[in-house]
Formats: structure tokens, C-alpha cells, sequence
């Protein structure tokens, strides 16, 4: 009866142990690169590609949840930008080169091993913002909001120590704050896309 029981116990313990997926609170780190796809709002313009530079924290909560803090760098805008809602502006083609340092905050559900699906948050702070047009730069970075704040949303999928993840950022405010810049730009709104691969390392 004992040699029974302790077998059971002992296939309860393995199959415990195989069924987890994660250690609760276990933190990792590592690098992040991508690429980021990017428009403007009510210019009839291209998809501006850029890079997504940067780095994360991460943990688990159990099977099932957990969450991440991302810091990185970004280029946004559009290229070959037509438009012509402003008789003083319209024309084009402009290009807007917007850099960011962004801070990303995700919250990640495992409904199966190795995927997830997440939502957070995206703000940002701009350290440069420039408008091109016949070759000609101006700098706008006085015209728009400094900070930028973006509803993110995607899926991810872990392979060991790599994390490959897609999202979307919905902007959550308009870009130009000075009348100057709104004449420029009306209400243009910032949507991103982008494609990223991690390297993690565990912390603890």
C-alpha cells in the first residue's frame, strides 16, 4: 500500500512539474531589434520602415500570465506624403522623420505553451522631428507634442531564449499642439506596426 502511494505521489510530482510551463516570478532580460512600419493620418503618403532598438524585463505570474517593461528607440512618419487640406501647405511630396524613446508596458496571456497574446501601453518622447520637402529640412520638433502615447496590442511566440512578437500601436492623441503645426498637419495621428525578435537571459 505504501509502495502504491508513494508511486502516485511520485507521477503527481512529475506531471506537475512537466505542466509547467513557467516559474512564477522569474525575471528575464535581454535585447530587442525590429523593425517598425509606420503612417500619418490624413496625408495620402508611403509606409515609412525604421528601425526598433532596444531592450526588457520580463516575468511570469504563473502558467498563464505575465507581463514585460520595454525601453526602445524608434523611427515614425511617412515619405512621399501628399496633401491638400491647407492651400498655404498643400503639396508635397513631404517626408516626416520622427525619433522616439520609448517606454512599453505589456501584459501578456499564455493561453498555450510558448504563445501569448498581450496589450499595453506606448509612450514616448521624441528626440528629433523633421519635415522634408524638395530636399529642404525644417525642424518641427516645436510643433508637436513632445510625448506620444499609443494603445499596443499583438501576439508573440517563445522558441527557448529567442521571443518574436507583432503588434499594433492605435495613437491615442493628434501630433501637432501649436496652430502652426495643426495647419501643417490637421489632425495627423501616428499608427505603427512592428516586428521584433528577443535574446533573453535569466536574471533569477
Amino acid at each position: 500500500m505504501l509502495a502504491v502511494t508513494g508511486s502516485l505521489s511520485l507521477h503527481a510530482q512529475i506531471w506537475q512539474q512537466s505542466s509547467q510551463w513557467h516559474d512564477p516570478f522569474d525575471m528575464y532580460a535581454g535585447p530587442t531589434l525590429g523593425v517598425v512600419a509606420s503612417d500619418l493620418t490624413v496625408y495620402d503618403g508611403k509606409t515609412m520602415f525604421g528601425p526598433y532598438v532596444g531592450g526588457f524585463i520580463q516575468t511570469y505570474f504563473n502558467n498563464h500570465f505575465g507581463m514585460s517593461l520595454e525601453f526602445a528607440y524608434t523611427r515614425q512618419g511617412v515619405r512621399d506624403a501628399w496633401q491638400t487640406f491647407s492651400p498655404e501647405h498643400e503639396g508635397g511630396p513631404y517626408e516626416y522623420r520622427l525619433d522616439y524613446i520609448n517606454t512599453i508596458y505589456k501584459l501578456r496571456y499564455y493561453p498555450v505553451k510558448r504563445f501569448d497574446t498581450f496589450l499595453g501601453l506606448m509612450t514616448g518622447v521624441h528626440i528629433n522631428a523633421k519635415c522634408t520637402l524638395d530636399n529642404i529640412d525644417t525642424d518641427i520638433k516645436k510643433e508637436i507634442h513632445k510625448r506620444s502615447a499609443h494603445i499596443v496590442g499583438g501576439v508573440g511566440y517563445e522558441l527557448d531564449n529567442l521571443m518574436f512578437e507583432a503588434y499594433y500601436g492605435f495613437p491615442l492623441q493628434k501630433l501637432a499642439k501649436t496652430s502652426r503645426g495643426y495647419k501643417a498637419m490637421r489632425g495627423a495621428r501616428e499608427h505603427v506596426v512592428m516586428l521584433t525578435v528577443g535574446y533573453r537571459f535569466k536574471l533569477y
